[in-house]
């Protein structure tokens, strides 16, 4: 038994570049996600890069 426990490590937060979430986002409001897709997944974090995509996409009421 020990009287101090260690914190966990985090992991660093991911980079995320907005012009490259921005440039998904229009190919998505132009109806090509295969070319969104293909943005996204050219970066080290697709998943980080299509989140942040998702604030610059435009939604129809």
């Amino acid at each position: 038994m020990s009287l101090f426990r260690r914190r966990p490590k985090t992991a660093p937060a991911a980079v995320v570049d907005l012009d490259v979430a921005r440039r998904a986002a229009e190919a998505v409001n132009r109806g090509d996600v295969d070319e969104a897709d293909r943005i996204v997944n050219a970066t080290s974090d697709p998943q980080a890069h299509a989140f942040e995509a998702f604030r610059f996409i435009d939604v129809e009421d």
